[in-house]
């Protein structure tokens, strides 16, 4: 027995084993990864591991989430790496989670299974392949379904990586948001499609199926919300009716006129409410002129709008005050106002339009956005914000210092003139340590238009700020490269940066190669003549000021919000805050162009759309959501390099490939001459040895 066991550990320790052993290590080694998950990131943004936002989330449901992927196999790159990513996240979420979360990938090619993905309403993706030096198309399923409770949400067209685990930890957390206020309801949600029937008898294109579309709309929003949703179709017909639904819920009023055939001239309604309690959430039903005649149009996203207007009801979306009556951009206005960022924000946050004037800020906002005033803040409205940002609120400050008005006579050979813009701002600014100056930052390192004939135009107005010009220590701003800002004036911050009690952090910054335009405010850029170099030094673009502030009052202004003194009474109440009572933050943006579509695109995947959103989310103390969006970024990133360098990998790539091989070459038959030079030597030794 012992020769056995001496034989067996000398075959061990031979080389004849060492085959055998590495075919055994290998076998348990994918036995052990079969049931472990473990996954080493080195990125430096992490952009591979799950984030803290994810993991409290799914620490703490309460209900079983469950999440049912639906991929095809077998898919062309870079959608292979699609699947890869979403299994191993989903593992990583199966991992931190407790009980309540599970996941399930489905073999698409089974029909059955094709069936439940088709019963979810998974369209299939047109994906590109190329094969055999052929580029074909062909159809992918690239969706998933979560379930939560009895609510239902559907995630397709996932053809990317990016925001992956934002979309998914926002849509669970929205899910879990929204189950656990219905289950707290003591009655049922209202939806109201108010549509006058005359309208439809009056040509009204599209009016028939009004009513059949919102129902069917409303069936699949309450099939996914444990049924807590009751319809109903009113028909308002008198005109007190069609006017205090205008006035009350903001429903669209269409007014007619008297016809020829006797018919009176009159008014209806047509748009849909969703109600619980006091409080409502309206749905306008779009409503366009199309060659001459009137069509109700998007409902195609008719399901969307619903469900957002739902989440909105059910407080699920943070309130953000929204500064009016001065002249701010609007968020209703999707062409040239902020209208675009109000899409981008709609699945989390809610604007509210706040009235400054009125001395003060509604108690339940904690954000407050004033977005491109063009008018006059008096002494009240001022007060209100010097006072909500010393309460420890939060204030996004995009300050344009010119308003651009155009030239409808062509008095100015059809050139926009520039008025400086007096919002009465400087002063509160001044006082915290903040200032936007009366310009235009101008960069060389900037934005290039293609125009026919020309070629690449330098728009030295749009800077196009860099890695190296986004602070990269920021979650608002780290793994941001090439924004964009349009018309932005400098933000000076040196005199906040000496003050104790704050911290002053630059999240956007210009090329060293930029320069001010102070005087004669124009676009042109044949009018933009370069300063020498020793006149160009980077600018602020973007500046966050965060701690403790001072106010900019030394009292309440006369009827601020403190409101007069009673004569009669003896009292006389003093809430004036000359210092912070907490931390709060003000960030300020030397431009407004940056939350319009002239940069922002639709998706909200570009770096300036991205940044905006970061800020956002950031000032509602929601920093990690910022850190999720920007997962990835950073691996796309490639180095600008100049037009020297460029024609010098040219060169290299033209020439210096050949000569390389010719070196070798030469080299190669160089150690063939030495080496039979050497043998030789050798042989001739040995035959002058032997005589």
């Amino acid at each position: 027995m012992k020769n056995r066991i001496h034989s067996l550990w000398a075959w061990i320790a031979g080389p004849k084993s060492d085959f055998v052993l590495f075919v055994v290590l290998i076998v348990l080694v994918n036995l052990v990864s079969t049931n472990a998950f473990f996954r080493l990131d080195l990125t430096r943004s992490q952009s591979y591991s799950l984030s803290g936002a994810s993991r409290e989330l799914v620490q703490t449901l309460e209900e079983p989430m469950t999440v049912q992927v639906f991929f095809s196999d077998k898919l062309p790159a870079p959608y292979n790496g699609v699947e890869r990513y979403l299994r191993d996240l989903l593992q990583e979420f199966s991992t931190a989670a407790n009980r309540n979360f599970t996941y399930e990938f489905f073999d698409m090619e089974k029909p059955e299974n094709r069936e439940i993905a088709d019963s979810y309403g998974i369209a299939m993706v047109q994906i590109r392949e190329v094969k055999d030096t052929e580029v074909g198309y062909k159809n992918a399923w690239m969706g998933l379904v979560l379930t939560y409770s009895d609510r239902i949400e559907v995630l397709d067209n996932l053809t990317t990586t990016d925001g992956l685990e934002y979309r998914l930890t926002t849509s669970m957390g929205k899910m879990a948001a929204l189950t656990n206020s219905l289950a707290g309801l003591d009655s049922k949600i209202r939806m109201t499609l108010y549509a006058t029937e005359k309208l439809g008898a009056l040509g009204l294109s599209g009016f028939n199926q009004v009513e059949r579309t919102v129902h069917d709309a409303y069936s699949r929003l309450n099939r996914r919300n444990m049924d807590m949703i009751e319809w109903q179709r009113v028909n308002p017909e008198e005109a007190s009716l069609v006017d205090e639904l205008a006035a009350r819920y903001g429903v669209m009023k269409i007014n007619w006129s008297a016809g020829n055939d006797g018919e009176e001239a009159g008014a209806g309604s047509l748009g849909i409410v969703l109600e619980y309690g006091d409080r409502f959430r309206t749905v306008p039903l779009d409503v366009a002129r199309v060659f001459g005649s009137y069509v109700i149009t998007g409902l195609d996203r008719l399901d969307d709008r619903l469900a957002e207007a739902l989440r909105s009801l059910m407080d699920n979306a943070v309130t953000i005050g929204y500064a009016t009556g001065h002249g701010e951009l609007s968020l209703e206005d999707v062409r040239s106002g902020a209208g675009r960022l109000n899409q981008l924000v709609a699945d989390t946050y809610t604007f509210e339009a706040v009235d400054l004037s009125t001395g003060q800020v509604p108690p339940h906002v904690s954000m407050l956005m004033i977005n491109g005033p063009k008018n006059t803040f008096d002494e009240k409205a001022r007060y209100a914000l010097d006072q909500f940002l010393l309460r420890g609120g939060s204030v996004f400050l995009l300050i344009d210092s010119f308003m651009e008005i155009p030239d409808q006579g062509g008095q100015y050979g059809g050139m926009p003139q520039f008025v400086p813009v007096s919002t009465g701002l400087d002063s509160l600014l001044e006082r915290y340590g903040v200032s936007v100056g009366k310009n235009y930052v101008l960069d060389k390192k900037c934005y290039e238009a293609q125009q026919r004939g020309v070629g690449k135009v330098p728009l030295y107005y749009v800077p196009l700020v860099d890695r190296s010009g986004m602070n990269q220590n920021h979650p608002v701003s780290r793994d941001l490269a090439f924004v964009l800002f349009l018309q932005a004036a400098s933000v000076d911050s040196v005199a906040a940066s000496g003050e104790d009690g704050k911290t002053v952090i630059p999240l956007a910054t210009s090329s060293p190669q930029s320069w001010l335009m102070a005087d004669r405010i124009t676009l042109d850029t044949r009018a933009m003549p370069l300063p020498e170099e020793d006149a160009m030094k980077a600018q602020q673009l973007a500046v966050l000021v965060e701690g403790r502030f001072d106010s900019a009052f030394a009292s309440p202004p006369p009827s601020g919000t403190n409101g007069d003194a009673d004569e009669d009474s003896p009292f006389s109440p003093d809430t004036h805050l000359a210092r912070s009572v907490q931390p709060g933050k003000l960030l300020v943006v030397g431009t407004s162009a940056i939350t319009t579509p002239m940069v922002m695109d639709e998706e909200g995947k570009q770096p300036v759309s991205i940044f905006v959103r970061n800020a956002i989310d950031y000032l509602n103390g929601r920093g990690e959501f910022a850190e999720m969006r920007t997962k990835g970024l950073s691996l796309e990133i490639l180095d600008e390099t100049t037009p020297s360098v460029r024609s010098a990998v040219r060169a290299v790539n033209l020439y210096g490939v050949p000569l390389l091989a010719v070196l070798a070459g030469l080299g190669a038959w160089r150690l063939r001459v030495r080496r039979r030079e050497k043998i030789r030597e050798h042989y001739q030794g040995e035959k002058g040895g032997a005589a």
